[in-house]
Parts: C-alpha cells; sequence; structure tokens
C-alpha cells in the first residue's frame, strides 16, 4: 500500500512497502491527480451522453425526411453512420468504466492520463472521421481534451493533449484529400487552406494558454509552501 493510499499497477492491497514518495508535497500533488482524473472521467461520461443523444435525434430526423423524399442511398449512409457512432460511443464508454472501476479501487497508474488523452484524441478522430471530418462542429472537443488536460494540473499532460489533439486535426484533414473518404463512402467536405490553419493554430494556442494557467498555478502553490516552511523554522 502507498504512502498516499493510491496504488499503482505493480503494488497490491497485500504489500506493506510504501512507494517512493519524496515528501509530503509529492503525496499532494499525487493525490490531487487522483481527483482530477475522477473529475475528468466524470466530464468525459457527460459528453459522450449528451454527445450520443444529439446523434441520435438527429439520426431519427434524418431517416424520417430521407423515407419521405425516398432517398434510399441517403438512409443507407445515416444507418451506417449511425452503427459506426455507436460502436464507437461504446467502445469509449467501456473505457470510461474501466478507469472508474480503477480510481474507485485507488489503482492509479502515473501513465493513466496520458493513456486518457491518447483514447480521448483517437476516438474523437474516429468519430470525426465517421461524420464530416475537418468541417464538423466536433471538432470543438479537441478543446475540450486540452482543457481537461489542464484539469490533472500537469504541463506534461497538457502538452501531450495538445499534440495529441492536433495530430488528429492533420489526420482529418489529410483524410479530407480522399475522394471517396475514409470508414464511409460519404466524400468529407474540404476547407479552405485558412481555415485549416486558424484552427490548427488555436489548438495549439489553447496548449499554450492551459499551460500556462497550470504552471502559475504550480508556481503559486511552491511559493506557499516555501513560505510556510520558512514562518515554521522561524
Amino acid at each position: 500500500q502507498a504512502e498516499d493510499g493510491i496504488r499503482d499497477w505493480s503494488v497490491t492491497g497485500v504489500q506493506t512497502c510504501a512507494l517512493p514518495i519524496s515528501s509530503a508535497w509529492d503525496v499532494v500533488c499525487r493525490w490531487r491527480q487522483y481527483q482530477a482524473e475522477f473529475r475528468v472521467n466524470t466530464l468525459r461520461v457527460v459528453a459522450l451522453a449528451v454527445f450520443y443523444l444529439t446523434h441520435l435525434l438527429r439520426f431519427r430526423v434524418d431517416r424520417g425526411v430521407g423515407s419521405l423524399a425516398l432517398q434510399d442511398s441517403a438512409v443507407a449512409i445515416s444507418q451506417q453512420r449511425h452503427l459506426a457512432m455507436t460502436v464507437i460511443v461504446a467502445a469509449w464508454v467501456l473505457w470510461s468504466l474501466l478507469v472508474h472501476v480503477l480510481l474507485l479501487d485507488r489503482v492509479f497508474p502515473r501513465r493513466l492520463p496520458l493513456l486518457s488523452i491518447c483514447v480521448d484524441s483517437l476516438l474523437l478522430t474516429a468519430v470525426l472521421l465517421c461524420g464530416s471530418g475537418a468541417a464538423s462542429p466536433m471538432v470543438c472537443g479537441y478543446f475540450l481534451i486540452v482543457m481537461m488536460a489542464g484539469l490533472r494540473l500537469n504541463l506534461n499532460w497538457v502538452k501531450a493533449a495538445a499534440g495529441c489533439c492536433l495530430a488528429g486535426y492533420v489526420v482529418l484533414l489529410g483524410c479530407a484529400r480522399w475522394p471517396q473518404g475514409v470508414l464511409l463512402a460519404q466524400p468529407h467536405p474540404t476547407l479552405p487552406r485558412y481555415h485549416q490553419l486558424m484552427v490548427g493554430i488555436a489548438i495549439v494556442m489553447s496548449g499554450v494558454i492551459v499551460g500556462q494557467l497550470v504552471r502559475h498555478v504550480r508556481q503559486l502553490a511552491f511559493d506557499l509552501q516555501r513560505v510556510s516552511g520558512q514562518e515554521q523554522q522561524s
């Protein structure tokens, strides 16, 4: 069992040796990251629920319009997209449940936030590939991933989130050049170059801004710890 009550993969409940934690500050940081991962996972589940309910509503409307207009091909594409979206969301929910179970058991591997960021970016990119690609309003999900990384108060995770989201957006732009689209038969609309550039810059700048906020908060905490230590010594 670890001194902070949080276990890594290699630490079981029957072990009595403590994890190497150098100071009380490390324990506090570890607990804050653990609690932040709980919040991020909750926000992930809420966002998935809102997205899928919106998708179901749109699917019902599109299916009704397609049947009235006798557009069988449009209905077929809509059903195929709906199936793909359902599979991706189901995989995303299963990942969220796995993270929730681990956190409830106080199993918090140090690389879990990085793995969560990669999974979120990958699955969001898959959702966008099944839709309108880079032209979809769901691109704003990349910014949500970067902002949620800031809740972890770790600059490395913010950098990783910005990098993964930017890579996902570049993949979307590359897939838009394919005439028949990717995963589905529907081609993706192309965007003007300035639009692509602005979104890419916005993803990078969101990472920079969130990273600066995290850096500022951590510096304030370090300064407070140093001042408290000086007062205790005096």
